[in-house]
């Protein structure tokens, strides 16, 4: 375990997976009630956990939780490779853990419930999900470097606030289309627990593409050399 982790600290990775199998668990359950509730309880309950579990690890890992997040992150130079690679599977295995528990947790009746990231445009409009997806998850990004990376942003520790509030009005904008993931691991989680991977790919290609893309652009264009761009993590 240690030559694998090099110098990343055991915590980290734990962090990442504890939060994204709480996030999958709670997410997961929010979604489910939504089905009798409406759009606002998936869309509220995901934002909020997101907020509350980024509270809870960014002191630790930095709280990225969602693939998308990462690969902006590394993209842009501020995550090493080999924690790049160990979080993204910390945070699959988190999701697809969290799945499972949700899958045990509530009868056998509701197992056919739609965990799994679908919307009405899924199995028909790939390439509009790919849009929405990719704009949704880019506008989360986007707001994770306006508010976390850059130090002149007027959001500072209330930084969780402002990303849980990004996934809000994503599933508010996209949720009855795509599903609303925004995150790889939410999409693969319920794949791997449900046996459901069509059109999974969209999702997940969508999403990592969104997010590379608002990290490159905000680095490139928002944030200038001289500036305190918070915590870099480049020792592995």
């Amino acid at each position: 375990m240690a030559s694998l982790l090099g110098r990343i600290p055991v915590s980290c990775v734990v962090a990442e997976f504890v939060g994204v199998f709480l996030f999958q668990f709670i997410g997961g359950g929010a979604d489910a009630n939504s089905i009798s509730t409406g759009l606002a309880t998936a869309a509220i309950g995901n934002g909020l956990a997101f907020i509350v579990l980024v509270y809870a690890t960014s002191g630790t890992s930095g709280g990225h939780l969602n693939p998308a997040i990462s690969t902006a992150f590394v993209v842009t130079g501020r995550l090493g490779r080999r924690r790049y690679f160990i979080y993204i599977a910390a945070q699959v295995l988190g999701a697809i853990f969290g799945a499972l528990a949700l899958k045990l947790a509530l009868p056998p009746a509701m197992d056919e419930t739609p965990f799994i990231t679908t919307g009405s445009l899924t199995f028909t409009h790939p390439f509009q999900v790919f849009f929405l997806e990719f704009l949704c998850t880019f506008t989360l990004v986007f707001s994770v470097f306006a508010t976390a990376v850059d130090k002149a942003g007027v959001a500072k520790n209330a930084s969780p606030i402002a990303i849980g509030l990004a996934i809000i009005v994503g599933t508010f904008a996209e949720g009855p289309f795509t599903g609303g993931s925004m995150n790889p691991a939410r999409t693969l989680g319920p794949a791997f627990a449900f046996g459901m991977f069509r059109h999974v790919w969209v999702y997940v290609l969508a999403t990592m593409a969104g997010g590379a893309c608002a990290g490159l652009l905000y680095d490139k264009v928002f944030l200038s050399e001289s500036q305190d761009v918070g915590d870099i993590f480049k020792d592995g």
